[in-house]
């Protein structure tokens, strides 16, 4: 049940046995000689049961353990649900998805504001009614297209405008000013990214407005002009950090840049959070805490299949996020 002291939440949080990983320790992972040794280095380190499940079953098991105790523990459930809509929404495409196409659902996650047998009855029944309202009309609207065309992208496509535009809604009551920038960027750069990947194959003129997300500071007005002048593009998006602008441009240069666009954008939206890692009375600590067992977890699995799979060290470090822990 979710709590009403910030204090309580926050000291749940400090109390916990077992920490996100740093960098000094992912780095440590990084620099094991082979897979076994950091299997022990893992374990060491605190992930039990390292011996006996995979690492992407085991993973995924501490996320949903930690996004648990995040949704019982917070005080502002509008706001923190924010940040888990985005796995109703991967498991509403699952759903769907296996359902036209006939095959099993995979991979559902536990971590949504939704159980995820509720959701499986709603695609299964075609009854929405229980799903916040952008997902409602969203869901509905697809039924209607899923009838007569199947288009895996475009259920993406939908489902993920539902999403910002459902997270949009909620996020003008939110008195945190770091979720209010997280959501913000996060689009804006989703967006760019997606404009860039359309300007590097000629189609951002054509596509981009159909798979634009809404929300951000960069406006449909703004984003027509850049369409008709790419070179629009950065002064579009200077009231972000120079570093985040430069990259920005260098992708649209050099699209083999767009990975590095997208994990300098990844450790901006971390940073965010950092300032509050040691705040008593901040909401901002939850939302870090979930952040970077998130961001371990991605991590971690980075590391293992890249030791599992013989890539060069280097090859996986370029990949690699900053850990909020630093």
């Amino acid at each position: 049940m979710p709590q009403t002291s910030i204090a309580y939440a926050v000291g749940r949080v400090r109390a916990a046995v077992r920490k996100p990983l740093g960098d000094a320790q992912l780095e440590r992972l990084l620099a094991a000689s082979s897979y076994q040794e950091a299997l022990q280095l893992l374990g060491e380190m605190g992930w039990q049961d390292t011996d006996q499940k995979d690492i992407d079953r085991l993973s995924t098991q501490i996320l949903e353990e930690t996004c648990d105790t995040f949704k019982n523990i917070s005080s502002e459930p509008e706001l923190t649900e924010a940040f888990l809509l985005r796995h109703d929404a991967q498991n509403l495409k699952t759903l769907i998805k296996a359902r036209v196409l006939n095959t099993a659902p995979e991979s559902l996650s536990e971590c949504g504001t939704l159980k995820t047998d509720m959701l499986r009855h709603a695609v299964n029944e075609h009854d929405y009614k229980k799903l916040p309202p952008m997902f409602q009309t969203t869901m509905n609207e697809l039924e209607k297209k899923i009838a007569l065309t199947v288009d895996p992208m475009k259920i993406d496509v939908h489902i993920d405008q539902a999403l910002y535009a459902e997270i949009g809604k909620r996020s003008k009551s939110f008195k945190s000013k770091a979720a209010r920038q997280y959501f913000t960027a996060f689009v804006d750069f989703k967006n760019a990214v997606a404009y860039l990947r359309l300007f590097a194959i000629n189609r951002a003129e054509k596509d981009f407005m159909n798979v634009k997300l809404p929300g951000g500071l960069v406006a449909n007005p703004k984003w027509k002009n850049i369409l008709e002048k790419p070179e629009r593009l950065a002064g579009a998006f200077k009231g972000y950090p120079v570093p985040l602008v430069v990259a920005l441009s260098s992708a649209q240069t050099d699209s083999s840049k767009i990975p590095s666009l997208e994990k300098k954008v990844d450790d901006y939206l971390l940073s965010l959070f950092r300032p509050y890692k040691y705040e008593p009375f901040a909401i901002e600590v939850l939302i870090g805490w979930l952040l970077a067992h998130e961001r371990e977890a991605g991590a971690v699995r980075l590391i293992m299949a890249g030791k599992q799979n013989d890539f060069p060290e280097e090859l996986i470090r370029e990949r690699l996020r900053e850990a909020y822990g630093r």
